[in-house]
């Protein structure tokens, strides 16, 4: 693995963990606050902004390594969907398939 693909693998780690806990805060302020409170409405744009940051780092992913359709959904509703993130994250990092080796 060079150093550009594991800079992308280290780049799409930090944001999956990132945007899993914001949203896991942000599902806990709803949840604690309700939906009409201000605190989830002051943190959900950091969310958003950092799931935008995450999804940037895909096609990074998608240049140096190998993910099926599957974990590409995945890794797409893992910003949505509470809990996903630490899942995908930890798939994704547990066997990442350089694309040199792929072809």
């Amino acid at each position: 693995m060079n150093d550009t693909a594991a800079t992308a693998l280290k780049r799409y780690r930090i944001m999956a963990l990132v945007v899993g806990i914001a949203l896991a805060v942000l599902t806990l302020l709803i949840i604690v606050f309700g939906l009409g409170a201000k605190a989830p409405k002051t943190f959900s744009p950091f969310h958003g902004l950092c799931y935008v940051v995450y999804l940037a780092t895909l096609p990074s992913m998608l240049r140096h390594f190998v993910l099926s359709k599957k974990q590409l959904v995945l890794c797409i509703l893992s910003g949505i969907i509470p809990g996903l993130a630490f899942y995908v994250e930890r798939v994704t990092m547990a066997n990442p398939v350089p694309k040199e080796v792929a072809q």
